[in-house]
């Protein structure tokens, strides 16, 4: 039977971290959970769990964040959780069953969204589909991305799909939220410039409605009642402002 290593990164998370570490430990050998300097519960929550080994490091990025505990886990096989994602029953019990003879190297893993009184993400909403689950020798989380934290392929090997669910609670408050996407903004921003981007006049005018338009409608989040529109409004402001952000360094370049 393999050993798995599960690890966190987080940040102020006290009120969602003690759910994800229940579920990761029906499955987890080990837990690495790396802390950028929260001022709550975080750790004292975190610590709680016996498989839990908790470290502070300094906030860099994402991906980098999650690069370095990724290489602090001690086993062969890692899975790669938020701190405000869930694993599902079904997903707990697919993963041991797994655990006892693995067939693929690297396993995706769909992930709903979940809103205040949802019991289950709602039928057939817009879900994620990630690679999650993996032996470190044939995937890697890549250190140097900015604002994307996603698995990359070290070989080119078949990747299984999970059936089970991972339980996505992103929306704690709307001020969280707003708080939350206006900091990844920043660093948005910072991928934009270093890659040299340009943003039209057009598209700064246009981008909220497309954007609305895109999660609404195409992403289907009008499935999820209200919910689902606050969360579109939302999430099209955060396009709308990353290109206003560009605008504006634009603008105070030219007046020094």
């Amino acid at each position: 039977m393999v050993k798995i290593s599960a690890y966190v990164i987080t940040f102020n998370e006290e009120k969602r971290l003690g759910k994800t570490l229940d579920a990761l430990d029906q499955v987890a050998d080990e837990i690495v959970v790396v802390d950028s300097g929260s001022t709550d519960k975080t750790e004292e929550v975190a610590r709680k769990h016996a498989k839990v080994r908790f470290m502070h490091r300094d906030w860099i990025s994402y991906a980098n964040q999650k690069n370095f505990a990724q290489n602090q886990c001690q086993n062969e096989w890692l899975l790669s959780i938020d701190a405000d994602e869930v694993l599902s029953d079904e997903l707990i019990a697919e993963i041991n069953e797994i655990k006892k003879d693995p067939l693929y190297v690297v396993y995706k893993v769909r992930i709903g969204d979940m809103f205040p009184g949802f019991k289950h993400p709602r039928p057939f909403t817009k879900m994620y589909n990630l690679e999650r689950l993996y032996h470190r020798d044939y995937a890697t989380m890549h250190p140097d991305l900015l604002t994307k934290d996603r698995i990359a392929l070290t070989e080119d090997v078949r990747v299984g799909q999970l059936k089970g669910l991972v339980y996505h609670y992103s929306y704690l408050t709307l001020e969280n939220q707003i708080n939350k996407l206006n900091r990844f903004t920043n660093q948005v921003l910072e991928t934009a410039l270093s890659e040299g981007k340009h943003y039209s006049r057009i598209r700064l005018v246009t981008e909220f409605f497309r954007q609305f338009f895109c999660y609404y409608i195409i992403k289907r989040q009008f499935l999820n009642g209200r919910w689902g529109f606050v969360s579109a409004v939302t999430l099209a402001y955060f396009r709308f402002l990353k290109i206003a952000k560009w605008f504006e360094w634009k603008a105070t370049q030219a007046d020094k």
